[in-house]
């Protein structure tokens, strides 16, 4: 991938830097140029044809149509609606957090690509994870192809609500716990790495991302029965997995 690398996959998702790769491909909404014609005011002097608030309340689905008629405020809007869990999405099914950012700009550049024939027919969430994951499917194999090794998230890597591992609050901070925590949120993001595509994805998709059994099969292109096996599967392989660690 050659989308330009940001400094960490915390980064803020509203940073303006994010927008090189969209300057000068874009033009403003039609109906809002219309607009300054008419007031006689330049369109590289007006402000966004619509408030940040109203932009807000719009549905995803609503602003990738705005998009696609050139509007590039709406696409910043779900670019900071959405980066965060497609950074998520990519550390989760690369491993690699140093890659993650770079992918998530790579994907956010093929949905910028792909607007001219996107139709609302499905949940925008939907359309951009079948984008991401496609993204880095070809990331996945353009890397086996040059003989690297995918890595695995390395200790002390965590991330914030990753998955719904127990971490202990104030009224149980026990060292020992909190140790122990930490190493079975280690072990599992490597036991998840090695996980077969295939499966990791419909895994990662529901139980990380939260897309429903019907939302990954459209992601997939497979059935909803298909993506039960497959999470059945993976987490059948992590509970393996993991039960080799502790009694090793």
């Amino acid at each position: 991938m050659h989308a330009p690398r940001r400094s960490s996959p915390t980064s803020s998702p509203g940073s303006r830097t994010t927008w090189t790769f969209l300057r000068g491909s874009t033009t403003r909404c039609g109906r809002c140029s219309g607009k300054r014609r008419a007031s006689g005011r330049s369109s590289d002097t007006e402000g966004p044809a619509e408030s940040p608030q109203e932009e807000a309340l719009r549905t995803d689905e609503e602003l990738m149509l705005l998009f696609r008629e050139g509007s590039r405020e709406a696409f910043e809007e779900l670019f900071a609606r959405h980066h965060r869990a497609v950074v998520r999405f990519a550390w989760r099914m690369t491993g690699d957090p140093a890659t993650a950012e770079e992918a998530a700009q790579e994907i956010f550049l093929r949905i910028a690509r792909a607007a001219p024939s996107y139709r609302p027919t499905a949940k925008f969430t939907t359309w951009m994870y079948t984008i991401a994951r496609r993204s880095t499917l070809n990331y996945l194999r353009d890397t086996e192809e040059e003989g690297e090794k995918v890595p695995i998230l390395q200790e002390g890597e965590a991330e914030d609500g990753v998955y719904p591992v127990h971490l202990p609050g104030p009224e149980d901070r026990n060292p020992e716990r909190m140790v122990w925590e930490a190493q079975l949120a280690d072990r599992f993001r490597a036991a998840l790495g090695e996980l077969p595509e295939a499966y990791r994805a419909a895994f990662v998709l529901n139980r990380g991302d939260g897309l429903s059994y019907d939302e990954v099969a459209q992601v997939l292109g497979i059935t909803v029965q298909a993506v039960k096996t497959r999470i059945f599967r993976a987490r059948e392989m992590l509970l393996s997995r993991l039960s080799k660690d502790v009694s090793g």
